[in-house]
């Protein structure tokens, strides 16, 4: 179990109470990375969703091409207060990139079964969660669009 200090700062948890935060930290487990460690990799069974706490972890996605050698590209670079592995709780359950620490880093990590049975004894926690998650996707989304069109003016 983790503090509610812990999960306040993160954009999924906002605007939950004090009480729904105690929920979640009950199922909620810190986890320490090293600079260069790989946390998800993209296209693998994605089962816990993370909270960057401490440190900066760098989010990337692959792409494959039949002209040239597969590349790597940076969506973003997650900062404290901010999640990843966000895949887990959507059907898929593949994770679409793969995050590496770039420092030391501490997240807290949630298995994804053991907050989708919160969302179903709580409606309301699910409903604010999977809102806030909407969100995140869409950031990313944009961020990755972004990011391609600067590759192809660039490349």
């Amino acid at each position: 179990m983790v503090s509610i200090a812990r999960l306040c700062p993160c954009e999924l948890f906002s605007d939950l109470s004090d009480e729904e935060l105690h929920q979640i930290a009950a199922i909620a487990r810190e986890e320490d990375y090293q600079a260069g460690d790989l946390i998800c990799a993209e296209r693998e069974q994605a089962e816990r969703v993370f909270i960057l706490c401490e440190g900066r972890v760098q989010v990337q996605i692959r792409l494959r091409s039949l002209l040239e050698p597969d590349a790597e590209l940076t969506i973003e670079e997650v900062e404290p207060g901010r999640i990843f592995g966000w895949s887990s709780l959507i059907r898929q359950r593949r994770f679409t990139a793969s995050v590496r620490a770039l420092e030391p880093v501490r997240v807290v990590a949630i298995r994804a079964e053991d907050l989708n049975n919160l969302f179903d004894l709580n409606a309301h926690l699910g409903f604010v969660v999977m809102k806030q998650l909407a969100e995140v996707i869409a950031s990313r989304l944009r961020n990755t669009r972004e990011r391609c069109e600067q590759q192809q003016l660039s490349g």
